[in-house]
């Protein structure tokens, strides 16, 4: 996603509909700064603000996540739907971001900096994982085309980068299920707020037909990922024409308001 493309379609879209950044911060009740800012790509606005942005200036969400407007009409109620579903997964990982901060802050009060190394060397913030997830396996056209299961085993690092080391092994990739393959699934990974997934044994990384990116709350029971051949398994439709679209939108807390 180019926050420098998007913001150049804000701006050429408001000022067709004749409005000016403070108008269009006040029909999104956000300030003209955040406007500005999405504007000049110095930022990009809230998952939960697309879809009024687009209706203010008369574009497709879609449009607004690619940065252009599309010559083909998008299905949009679905896309619409599908970040209804991202706007949920960010609430869940907004208090759970809030619990890392207490949590962490208290484990700093107590011990400090030194101790707070020591015991995540020693692995006392490890959490062990086990989990046999039913998924729905959809073709490159986001036709269901059967079901599948994920077996997760392994250990979730659950203060500070929050990361899992362990197998995932979808039954209907042969390759990730193979053994001594593991994988390290990363929820802050290239950028703040993206998911990735590597599979791995050790000293060796594999390329098993599995895309980088992926979507996956914290829990690890709700996940959305693509093969290299466009085949999707998700644990739910809302995942599928976001990743049939080609533009990763990650998950992003939110903790104030738009400036």
């Amino acid at each position: 996603m180019d926050r420098t493309k998007t913001g150049a379609l804000i701006a050429a879209a408001r000022k067709e509909q004749n409005m000016t950044q403070k108008e269009l911060a006040a029909a999104l009740h956000v300030s003209d700064r955040a406007v500005s800012k999405w504007e000049r790509g110095a930022g990009f606005p809230d998952i939960s603000l697309l879809e009024p942005l687009a209706d203010a200036l008369g574009l497709g969400v879609l449009d607004l996540l690619r940065g252009e407007q599309g010559t083909v009409p998008e299905p949009e109620p679905t896309i619409r739907q599908a970040l209804a579903f991202l706007a949920r997964q960010a609430k869940e990982r907004t208090r759970r971001k809030w619990s890392q901060v207490l949590g962490g802050t208290c484990a700093l009060l107590m011990a400090g900096f030194v101790l707070f190394a020591i015991l995540d060397r020693a692995g006392v913030f490890l959490q062990e994982i086990s989990l046999e997830v039913p998924a729905t396996v959809y073709s490159a056209e986001g036709v269901s085309a059967g079901e599948t299961t994920v077996a997760i085993d392994g250990s979730v690092k659950i203060l500070g980068d929050r990361s899992f080391e362990g197998q995932f092994a979808i039954h209907e990739v042969e390759t990730t299920c193979r053994e001594g393959v593991h994988a390290n699934i990363r929820w802050d990974a290239m950028w703040t707020d993206a998911q990735d997934i590597l599979f791995y044994r050790p000293g060796d990384n594999l390329s098993l037909g599995v895309e980088r990116m992926l979507y996956i709350t914290e829990s690890m029971e709700s996940f959305g990922l693509r093969l290299e051949d466009g085949t999707i398994i998700a644990t739910d439709e809302a995942y599928v024409p976001l990743l049939m679209s080609g533009y990763y939108y990650s998950i992003r807390p939110i903790f104030s308001n738009q400036f």
